[in-house]
């Protein structure tokens, strides 16, 4: 390799470093609208409790925030919330997450959840609309949850955080997602 193509691959290397922003890594919600301040404040409660967390704020192409996930089960439950879409630092739209489950769980439950997408490929998954099938366990108890460590699965990776409630489970469910871009 040359001396000039070694400068031009630290100079390419330096602009992607500086140029290359998270996906939440300037976004600030738009004043007044409720929804928004909330997924906010539920992305400053994740960074602030969820060490974990960091990187995946750092490297993500997108996210989607959920601040308000309502969950009630007695055998057979269901949970439904409203996010907000970021995408490259801008708002682009809503998300709506339905889930229907069967198995061993008791109680109910409101938590708050981040999808971080790694690429533009895994967040085009989330606006087609696409049902997925999960597996879970876990015990969530006032304000405390347990749930594993988040790693990237075909290109998403899950950070849930309990807001309130009382739930043991293990079960099996279908997540349903409705994705409604802004009007341009």
């Amino acid at each position: 390799m040359t001396t000039r193509q070694r400068i031009a691959t630290m100079v390419a290397a330096f602009l992607v470093l500086v140029l290359n922003h998270g996906a939440a890594e300037e976004w600030q919600a738009n004043e007044g609208d409720r929804l928004q301040e909330r997924a906010e404040k539920a992305i400053d409660r994740v960074r602030a409790e969820v060490d974990r967390s960091h990187p995946y704020f750092e490297d993500a192409y997108a996210i989607a925030v959920w601040p308000g996930i309502t969950r009630v089960a007695a055998g057979f439950g269901g949970a439904y919330g409203k996010g907000v879409v970021i995408e490259q630092g801008k708002a682009v739209g809503t998300a709506r997450y339905w889930q229907l489950s069967s198995g061993i769980q008791a109680g109910a439950k409101n938590f708050a959840l981040i999808i971080f997408f790694k690429d533009k490929e895994a967040l085009e998954g989330l606006k087609q609309n696409k049902t997925q099938f999960t597996g879970q366990a876990g015990i969530d108890v006032v304000t405390f949850g347990v749930a594993g460590t988040p790693a990237y699965s075909e290109g998403v990776a899950l950070i849930p955080l309990t807001n309130l409630g009382l739930m043991g489970e293990f079960s099996a469910a279908g997540v349903w997602f409705r994705y409604k871009p802004y009007s341009e």
